[in-house]
Order: C-alpha cells, then sequence, then structure tokens
C-alpha cells in the first residue's frame, strides 16, 4: 500500500491490523480506496461504521470552489429558458430582497420554460421595476412588468412623442392605477400640465417601426422579407404591397388561408412587380390603390413589435386542412397586362 495512504488511515483512527486487511483486498492508493464504500471497508476492517464513514469522506476528491458568475441585474435571459440561479441571486440583491425567499417564489411558478410563472409584481417597489425595464431585453424586469400589467388589465408604460419610455410618468400612472385610479381614456395620459403622453402595452418598442405582412398587417415581416405563405417582399414596391393589403382587407380578392391564392403570390410578387401585377387576380384592389393615392390615404404597413414573456403552448396548434374543401381558384392562372 502506498505509504502516504497508510498515514492518512493512521490519523483517521485504523490500527496497523485492520490497514494490512485493506491491503490484503487490494487497495494500494487513494484512487483504489475511493472505489469503496463506508460499508465495504467496515466489512474489509471490522471497524465501526462511522469510523469507515470519516474514512470514505475523507478519500472523497475536493470539489474546486469557483468564483462567482457576475450577473448584472439586467442580464437577457434567453428564449424559452429560465432565469438562471445568479441571475435570481444578483436580481434579488440589487432589488433589496432575499435571494432565497425570491428562489422559493419562483421555483414554486416555474413548472415549465415560460419564465416566471408566479406573480411577484407586488413584492418589489413599482420604481425600481420601471428603472430596470427595457422593452428590447426579455430579462427579469420585463417580465415581471409583464405581469404587473396582466394584473392591471391594461397598458402601462407611458411613453414620450419620440417614443421613449417616460419612466417617470409611467411609475406615476401604474401607482395610481394600483390606488383604484380610472384607466387612461383611449390610452392617452395627461401629465399635471395637461399635456397627454400614450399609454402603450408592456414590450411594445415604440422606437423600433418594422415593415407589416401586407396579408397581416398586425405582424411584421421576417428579416429576410419573408411572411404568410412563404411570400419574400424582400425589395418590393410600397404600392405591390399596399395593392396585396387592399386585396385582402377591402376587396377580399385574396385569402390568406387558400392555398392556390398564396402560389399565386409565391409567383406573381417579384422586386421587378409593380401594383398591376394584380389586374388579373384582383383588380378591385388596384382601384382601391388609386383611391387611396389620389386621396393620400395609403396605408404604411408598418408595425411596431411586442416581446412578451413567452408561454409554453400546452397543445400544439394543427392546420386547419380539410382535402375536401373546395378551393377558390377564382383569378388564379387569369392573363395579366
Amino acid at each position: 500500500m502506498d505509504a502516504g495512504l497508510k498515514e492518512k488511515l493512521v490519523r483517521l483512527g485504523l490500527s496497523e491490523d485492520q490497514i494490512l486487511k485493506l491491503d490484503v483486498e487490494g487497495v494500494q492508493s487513494e484512487e483504489d480506496l475511493g472505489l469503496l464504500n463506508a460499508h465495504d471497508i467496515k466489512q474489509a476492517t471490522g471497524c465501526n461504521l462511522l469510523l469507515a464513514a470519516k474514512i470514505v469522506r475523507a478519500g472523497a476528491p475536493s470539489v474546486p470552489v469557483l468564483d462567482p458568475i457576475e450577473v448584472a441585474p439586467d442580464a437577457e435571459i434567453p428564449e424559452g429558458t429560465k432565469p438562471s440561479p445568479a441571475q435570481v441571486n444578483t436580481f434579488a440583491a440589487s432589488m433589496g430582497m432575499d435571494p432565497n425567499m425570491l428562489s422559493i417564489f419562483m421555483v414554486a411558478g416555474m413548472a415549465n420554460n415560460a419564465g416566471v410563472g408566479m406573480d411577484l409584481s407586488g413584492m418589489i417597489p413599482v420604481p425600481q421595476i420601471v428603472a430596470g425595464y427595457n422593452p428590447k431585453i426579455r430579462n427579469m424586469f420585463l417580465m415581471i412588468m409583464d405581469q404587473v400589467e396582466n394584473r392591471l388589465g391594461v397598458p402601462i408604460v407611458v411613453i414620450d412623442s419620440d417614443g421613449g419610455i417616460n419612466r417617470d410618468l409611467t411609475v406615476e400612472y401604474i401607482m395610481g392605477l394600483e390606488e383604484g385610479r380610472d384607466p387612461a381614456e383611449n390610452n392617452v395620459y395627461f401629465d399635471s400640465a395637461g399635456m397627454p403622453y400614450q399609454v402603450i402595452q408592456v414590450g411594445v418598442d415604440a422606437q423600433s417601426i418594422y415593415d407589416a405582412d401586407p396579408l397581416d398587417s398586425t405582424r411584421a415581416l421576417q428579416k429576410n422579407g419573408m411572411g404568410t405563405g412563404r411570400i419574400n417582399w424582400i425589395n418590393v414596391s410600397d404600392a405591390v404591397r399596399q395593392t396585396a393589403y387592399y386585396a385582402v382587407t377591402r376587396t377580399h380578392e385574396i385569402d390568406p388561408k387558400n392555398d392556390a391564392h398564396l402560389a399565386w403570390l409565391r409567383d406573381h410578387i417579384k422586386p421587378s412587380s409593380n401594383h398591376l401585377v394584380f389586374s388579373g387576380q384582383a383588380p378591385n384592389a388596384i382601384s382601391e390603390f388609386n383611391e387611396g393615392r389620389r386621396t393620400g390615404s395609403l396605408p404604411t404597413l408598418r408595425v411596431m413589435l411586442t416581446r412578451g414573456p413567452r408561454r409554453v403552448e400546452l397543445m400544439p396548434r394543427r392546420r386547419r386542412v380539410n382535402p375536401r374543401d373546395p378551393r377558390d381558384l377564382a383569378g388564379i392562372g387569369k392573363e395579366e397586362l
């Protein structure tokens, strides 16, 4: 047996005879000793179980102490994940809360990966929540602001004319709602001087405006220009997008749920197209576009995105496809002008 191991076992309380018995069993090094549990050592040497447990503990490899991970209180939480323990601790410390208590509440409310499931909004002062809120970043502040809004039932973020957050008025407005005051009519909040300010939802970045999908103007196009039905609107003129919008919303000559209509759009919507591409499929939409251009009322087709805490879907969505349903092929395949 290794001399160093023998000396260590003597210090722990084993006799020479007991050490010899371990040697006979083939224990030559600390690595060999690490393969045995307390019952193995007790059986081999005849020592009591407590001494055997001490030997096992002494032979266990030491665990290196790692430096604590530095995480900012407003650190971003990746989509579909829960806050890490380091994020919870740092956030709690910055709020003057007990990290252990906050962790208990969060664990109780996070049975899935949706984020902060339990309502923590009443545990943290409103000014501190608003001070750290950023609609561009999915973090603890955004999640708790979302909880405040859900609890109050109305939009709560007051913005300036440039789209930036007016934090003082946001705090004032939220605290007024919590005291039982009525929500701002038409989401317009007036300060003490009578100046109007717009109130928007949590997660909306009012300073970032995106191209809307012409087939669903409430949604933004993907960064690569892809929209509903895998139609690519990149570099497509505003006139074409606006005519498509009218064909869907006004004249209903295009149905975004109709596979044949979507296939037609994929074939005809090109960067080189002009709005007359719809002359066969949606002639009435062209008339609507011409009228809108004449009166200066064409849609901007721009939209603000909302970035709220994601919720896990309980049941996956399925496409509603019934092969027996007749397809409306009106206008498909007609000659273009």
